[in-house]
């Protein structure tokens, strides 16, 4: 296996991205008012945002068209601003971050991973050398950011471990066989996606697990009014996304470990079957 090591402050000093603040609408003009007053400097980019997104979406109707072009449009900036990750140190720390909760979660090599919206591999990179070759299969709607992620594997010097790399125009995931992953994983995937992606994707995931095997995934959490932040940021009540799950017949429970971590997002896991200390039933 390939050996890596990480900057000093990568690992523990990094702060998150954004603190968790899960009551708070974002989409509201009042919000929108007092973020600009506090953070002047970032109107001017915000505005430039907004512009850019409203020619995106009458140029492209249908929401994976419009993020595919958002995605070239960050991408040929940056292709690791484009994941989210403001500089490479936070790009590391954020990858291990992902990496490190699942191999304490029982992430094995000879496990198969499914990583949906993989990017440019930011935690994808670590599974791929942890994995056993042909193990890591990835997934996204950008042939940009996949291009960087091919990048991504010849800097990481990672071609010999055989890794899945494929773009997909949806959820359903019809493409691959069932009951084959141990572990599936969307992290910054689902605060990127309005309800019917995420229904897509929940209604057609269990099919690809295996029967003991899990579904891990992010959403930025509010307790108030689910809402979205010019079609790209969607914020959504845990309670609806546990009930969705349960409602296409999965398990589901909220992760209050991940809650402790280092990021902004929460996480929710979903199964076929009960897990250990499993609780939450489909209904």
């Amino acid at each position: 296996m390939a050996q890596h090591t990480d900057p000093p402050k990568a690992r523990h000093t990094n702060p998150p991205e954004t603190l968790r603040k899960p009551d708070r609408d974002r989409s509201t003009f009042t919000h929108k008012l007092g973020y600009a007053l506090r953070h002047p400097g970032r109107v001017a980019p915000y505005l430039r945002r907004a512009g850019r997104d409203a020619w995106l979406r009458l140029r492209h109707p249908d929401h994976v068209g419009y993020y595919r072009a958002v995605m070239a449009s960050d991408t040929r900036r940056d292709p690791e601003a484009a994941v989210g990750s403001r500089n490479h140190e936070r790009w590391l720390a954020l990858g291990r971050l992902q990496f490190d909760y699942l191999v304490a979660h029982g992430l094995l090599p000879e496990h198969r991973m499914l990583d949906i919206g993989c990017g440019n591999l930011r935690g994808g990179w670590r599974f791929v050398d942890h994995l056993d070759p042909g193990h890591y299969y990835g997934v996204d709607i950008s042939p940009d950011i996949l291009i960087a992620a091919q990048k991504t594997l010849t800097e990481r010097g990672l071609q010999d471990k055989l890794p899945h790399l494929t773009l997909t125009g949806d959820l359903t995931l019809d493409f691959l066989p069932a009951d084959h992953f141990d572990v599936v994983h969307a992290h910054s995937v689902f605060s990127h996606s309005p309800p019917h992606v995420v229904e897509e994707c929940l209604a057609h995931v269990g099919r690809v697990l295996t029967d003991k095997g899990f579904f891990d995934f992010t959403f930025d959490r509010t307790e108030g009014p689910e809402h979205h932040v010019l079609h790209e940021d969607f914020y959504y009540r845990a309670d609806t996304l546990l009930s969705l799950a349960r409602s296409h017949g999965l398990y589901a429970r909220l992760m209050e470990d991940w809650e402790r971590r280092p990021h902004g997002q929460s996480k929710i896991r979903v199964s076929r079957s009960p897990l250990p200390d499993e609780t939450a039933a489909p209904r």
